[in-house]
C-alpha cells in the first residue's frame, strides 16, 4: 500500500485481498473516500475479509470473489491503481528450523504459480486506466517467479522508482536487460522482516 500511495476519490482494485491487512491500509490512506474493489477468490477468505473490513470500518470498499484473472475482460481500463500482491510459493516466509514453512514447495508448483502470475498480472494491466499505477508483490525470491521481465517485455508497461528506504532491501534482477529490472526492490529476509519482492508500474 505505501509504494502504491493511493489517492483520495480514486478507483482502486485488490486482486488478492484476504485476509484484508492491504485493503484496510489502502482505504486508510485515502480517508474512506473512493471506491475499491477488494476481490478473493476462497470464499472462506472472502468472509474473514468482510468480517475485518467491517471491523476497521473501512466502508469505500466493496468485495467480490471470484478469479483475478478475469477481472481485467469485467472491469476494463476502470482503475487508476491496482495492487497485485501475487499467490506465490511464499519463499521469503520460509525458517530453517520449521519444516511446514516449506514442506510443501515444489519446482512443479513453482511452475504452476508463474503460469497464474502472467495471466494475474495480464488482467490487472488490462483493468489499469492508461497512465494508472500498478504495484506488483510477492513474498518469493526465485527467478523462476519473477515474471516482471515477461510483463515489460509483452504489456505496455514502464517500470519507476520506489522511494522507500528498507533496511536489508537491493535492487532488483537485471537479468542483462535494459528493461530497468533494478528498479525493483528485493528485501532479503532476516530476523526483522520476511523476503520480498515488490515493483511499480506504469501502463504506457
Amino acid at each position: 500500500p505505501l509504494v502504491l500511495d493511493a489517492k483520495g476519490n480514486e478507483q482502486i482494485l485488490d486482486m488478492a485481498s484476504a485476509p484484508g491487512s492491504k485493503t484496510t491500509q489502502i482505504s486508510a490512506m485515502m480517508n474512506n473516500t473512493g471506491h475499491i474493489i477488494a476481490n478473493e477468490l476462497d470464499k472462506i477468505r472472502c468472509e474473514r475479509l468482510k468480517f475485518n473490513l467491517n471491523n476497521q470500518g473501512a466502508t469505500n470498499v466493496e468485495v467480490i470473489n471470484g478469479y483475478g484473472e478475469k477481472l481485467g475482460e469485467k472491469y476494463l481500463e476502470t482503475f487508476d491503481r491496482v495492487l497485485l500482491d501475487t499467490p506465490c510459493s511464499g519463499e521469503g516466509r520460509f525458517i530453517a528450523e520449521i519444516a511446514g514453512t516449506y514442506r510443501n514447495w515444489s519446482l512443479k508448483t513453482v511452475k504452476e504459480l508463474s503460469k497464474i502470475q502472467r495471466k494475474l498480472i495480464k488482467s490487472g494491466y488490462n483493468a489499469l486506466k492508461p497512465g494508472g499505477i500498478m504495484v506488483y508483490s510477492t513474498c518469493t525470491l526465485n527467478l523462476e517467479e519473477d515474471i516482471l521481465k515477461w510483463a515489460l517485455e509483452n504489456l505496455n508497461l514502464k517500470i519507476m522508482d520506489i522511494d522507500l528506504n528498507i533496511k536489508n532491501a537491493i535492487p532488483g534482477d537485471k537479468l542483462g536487460t535494459n528493461l530497468g529490472l533494478e528498479k525493483a526492490i528485493k528485501i532479503l529476509p532476516n530476523k526483522e522482516t520476511e523476503g520480498f519482492f515488490i515493483a511499480k508500474l506504469r501502463k504506457i
